[in-house]
């Protein structure tokens, strides 16, 4: 498990709120409090839509609601509380799962990437959830090694201390 804390909170929430970066990753949970909460559970209502069948993931993308949670959080107050769960998308998550060999083993496994915000800072935290039962770590070492390298092609600057 990866765990460290963003150096430059200004601009990672810019890139967070404001940029592309993140917007093709899928939400499972979202949380903010301001003068007052606002919490989204990420999962799709596939009845929502005119041809349900076509609807192939289970999540919404943040790209589609993070202009919910700028507007929750502007102003000149910080948030108390900032909570987003996202998942990588089902390409990235395909391809580090065949490029660390575990295939048949952890077909249908997901990566997280917890983003925790409060007074203390931003916290940013990964996840995997694995197909089956398993002892076996290569996945979320390669996951956690995945993840470090998408932060430094990005700028975003996470210690580890």
């Amino acid at each position: 498990m990866f765990s460290g804390t963003v150096e430059e909170l200004k601009s990672f929430m810019a890139v967070l709120l404001r940029g592309e970066l993140f917007d093709a990753w899928e939400v499972t949970e979202a949380k903010v409090e301001t003068f007052f909460e606002l919490s989204v559970n990420g999962r799709l209502k596939k009845d929502f839509f005119e041809e349900p069948e076509t609807v192939k993931r289970e999540f919404a993308r943040w790209g589609e609601i993070k202009e919910i949670f700028f507007q929750a959080i502007k102003g000149k107050r910080l948030p108390g509380m900032l909570r987003i769960v996202l998942a990588a998308d089902r390409d990235w998550t395909e391809q580090i799962i065949r490029e660390c060999g575990k295939e048949k083993e952890e077909a249908g496994a997901s990566l997280f990437l917890n983003i925790r915000y409060s007074a203390n800072g931003c916290q940013m935290v990964s996840g995997v959830s694995h197909a089956g039962f398993t002892l076996d770590k290569a996945l979320d070492y390669a996951w956690d090694a995945a993840l470090q390298e998408f932060f430094k092609k990005n700028g975003i600057v996470v210690s580890t201390q």
